[in-house]
């Protein structure tokens, strides 16, 4: 099996900041690692995303600031803080930083009016505060009140409408591409559970042999401790010591029985030399045994 590569926190970190790179021009960093600046034009006017990553970054989404500030739905009340964006609001540690941050800046490039040399300067009519209000459907602002009160009232056209629009329709496809994420990484997870249960299952086959090969070595090692003291230099010496001493024994109770006349002579020679040669042989065996083991225990002393 092939070795698995395991991303850490910070690959994972660097890899989303490589994708606002990636997808977006004119990116400054500036703090590393935390905060980035990507600069666009809309509308004829120059502005600015201030992204900033939290030390949690990807597990929490990051912070994105508007510079100057416009009127916009997706933006904090009274704050330059994007908020709203779809792409934003479904963050999470799979999404790609830099598609939510163009998506984001290609709302602002659809929202921005174009604004003329004169349009730049301050406009505080009633009419200006009605444009901010319907920058989520900026077609509305060109309908006459019969065509609004048409729109009401019949649900087809509300549901033109709704399908048409962009904001929607790139939350749309945001929500797919999340989707098919999601479905990916199910599978993915499906797969390595699939591995997983291969890995487990080997490690109860192992588990399962090492139990075995130990019960067969303590039976192993339970007869070599048997054989070890069965044949222990020492105690056949010991043994060769009693065996000659149990020989002599013999002998003198043969040696007994014949002065006693309960066995023949030819049977008294037989049997007692028997036993005496047999005495004599062990004992000859346990001296140069011993002799043996004195001259090892000083070589090693």
């Amino acid at each position: 099996m092939l070795p698995r590569t395991y991303l850490t926190e910070q690959d994972i970190r660097k890899r989303q900041i490589d994708t606002l790179k990636i997808f977006n021009d004119n990116v400054t960093e500036i703090n590393e690692n935390s905060e980035y600046k990507v600069e666009f034009e809309a509308g004829g006017r120059n502005f600015s995303l201030n992204v900033v990553l939290n030390p949690e970054f990807p597990n929490e989404r990051p912070n994105i600031f508007i510079n100057p500030v416009i009127p916009h739905p997706w933006l904090l009340e009274n704050s330059n803080q994007v908020m709203g964006a779809p792409g934003l609001m479904n963050y999470t540690p799979h999404s790609d930083l830099g598609r939510v941050v163009q998506a984001i800046i290609r709302e602002f490039q659809r929202s921005v009016p174009i604004m003329s040399h004169e349009d730049k300067s301050t406009d505080t009519s009633p009419q200006s505060s009605y444009s901010s209000q319907s920058l989520m459907f900026p077609e509305l602002s060109e309908l006459t009140v019969e065509e609004l009160q048409e729109i009401m009232e019949n649900p087809d056209l509300q549901d033109k409408l709704l399908e048409t629009n962009p904001q929607l329709l790139e939350l749309d496809l945001e929500t797919e591409e999340l989707m098919t994420s999601i479905e990916l990484i199910a599978q993915e997870n499906i797969m390595k559970q699939q591995v997983l249960d291969d890995l487990k299952t080997d490690v109860l086959d192992r588990i399962s042999t090492i139990v075995q090969m130990k019960m067969s070595f303590e039976e192993l090692n339970r007869k070599h401790q048997k054989l070890s003291e069965m044949y222990d230099p020492h105690r056949i010496r010991d043994c060769l010591k009693d065996g000659a001493c149990k020989a002599d024994e013999d002998a003198e109770v043969i040696a007994e029985q014949f002065l006693l006349g309960n066995i023949p002579v030819e049977t008294f020679i037989a049997k007692f030399a028997e036993k005496r040669a047999l005495g004599q042989a062990r004992r000859a065996r346990e001296e140069r045994l011993a002799h043996q083991l004195a001259q090892l225990d000083k070589a090693t002393t």
